[in-house]
């Protein structure tokens, strides 16, 4: 299984200094998901996946790896969707 996230929020923990990457990555998750309709058209550009895909959080990661681990038939290259998706049957 290769999981393929863009960027990852979460909090982050530096020495004894907590990095709080969820005020940046959550809010860019919401606005890059609701606007994918718009963006759509600009993924044939170069570069352009890695600037408009929207952050995921660490917990869906975590997630994703659960199932993957547990589940045989969860096999090959996962996208971002794809992260959240198998993320949300394990959370159920």
């Amino acid at each position: 299984v290769v999981l393929r996230p863009g960027f990852i929020y979460g909090k982050r923990r530096v020495d004894s200094l907590e990095i709080p990457l969820d005020l940046i990555g959550e809010p860019l998750e919401k606005i890059l998901s609701a606007t994918e309709n718009f963006t759509r058209p600009l993924n044939s550009l170069p570069a352009s996946d890695l600037l408009l895909a929207p952050p995921v959080s660490v917990d869906d990661v975590a997630l994703a790896v659960i199932k993957a681990v547990t589940d045989d038939d969860f096999f090959g290259v996962f996208t971002i969707e794809q992260i959240k998706e198998a993320a949300a049957t394990v959370r159920v």
